[in-house]
């Protein structure tokens, strides 16, 4: 069975449709496990009326605010379908997404060493663009996509639970946010998947979101954003990305209050002497503008 995850806080506006994609689908074989990370609008009275109208199973929990980070781990923890599949708040599905995941889904269990599939997000704004370089089933790990075939954009994750729960996103003292590209990468050096060049997510973000505040969401939680930055450095990286690393990397690393001298030794030096002048400047741009 397939999990459809999703995190949500104060997004009451914006769940009737996500819903309505699921009265959707072609194929129902699924839960519906909604976390409310403390909402305080009425999101709870909204899902309790899901519940009459659903041809699914809902299971709604909510809970006092921890974050997105930790939402997604307890989500993970709860899923009771071997296929775990997160979808966001104020996005959607095509109708016929889970069908999808479903008539794909026998190339991972095939082999060990793939942890799951990967579709195309699409964005309702034009000025959002996702860029997947292929045009047919290809089998790589998600570092790979982005540093080797240089994809582009936020993708539809559709993960092996077990595989998952091995892979939770770190919790950095009080930081309530972590990059999921520590989670992904890290999967990346023992795991491949199965990119499918077929959209089943709609999205287009919001202004109170988290992608489109990521640089205050990583300067607020810049032990997270660093962590991620410096593990970059543990895969082969082309020059662009190397160079793009190093500064953002310093970018961050200059607010996570870890001192010098274990920021130095988080990257190579040589990525230092490059990253530390041009993210040293941009570190002083947020404190002024973020």
């Amino acid at each position: 069975m397939i999990t459809v995850f999703t995190p949500t806080y104060n997004r009451a506006k914006t769940l009737p449709h996500l819903f309505k994609s699921l009265l959707e689908q072609t194929d129902k074989r699924f839960e519906w496990l909604v976390i409310d990370d403390g909402s305080e609008d009425n999101t709870g009275e909204l899902v309790n009326d899901f519940l009459g109208k659903a041809d699914f199973v809902i299971r709604y929990i909510k809970q006092e605010n921890k974050g997105l980070s930790q939402t997604l781990n307890r989500g993970v923890d709860l899923a009771e379908g071997d296929i775990f599949f997160r979808v966001d708040s104020d996005d959607f599905i095509t109708p016929d997404a889970i069908e999808l995941i479903y008539s794909n889904w026998h190339l991972v269990e095939a082999d060990d060493k793939l942890c799951g599939l990967v579709f195309i997000k699409e964005s309702l704004n034009p000025d959002q663009r996702v860029y997947c370089p292929f045009t047919d089933n290809i089998r790589t790990n998600f570092f790979d996509y982005y540093n080797l075939y240089g994809g582009k954009g936020d993708m539809a994750e559709v993960i092996r639970t077990d595989i998952f729960r091995l892979y939770k996103l770190p919790k950095f003292g009080d930081e309530k946010f972590c990059p999921e590209g520590v989670v992904w990468n890290r999967m990346a050096s023992h795991y491949d998947v199965i990119y499918i060049p077929k959209p089943i997510y709609k999205f287009e973000y919001i202004k109170d979101g988290f992608t489109l505040n990521v640089h205050q969401n990583l300067r607020r939680n810049a032990i997270g954003a660093s962590t991620f930055y410096a593990e970059n450095f543990d895969h082969d990286l082309k020059l662009f990305f190397y160079l793009k690393n190093a500064i953002l990397f310093w970018r961050y690393a200059l607010s996570n209050r870890r001192g010098w001298k274990s920021n130095f030794h988080s990257i190579p030096l040589p990525a230092t002497i490059v990253g530390l002048p041009i993210g040293g400047l941009l570190n002083i741009y947020d404190r002024f503008r973020l």
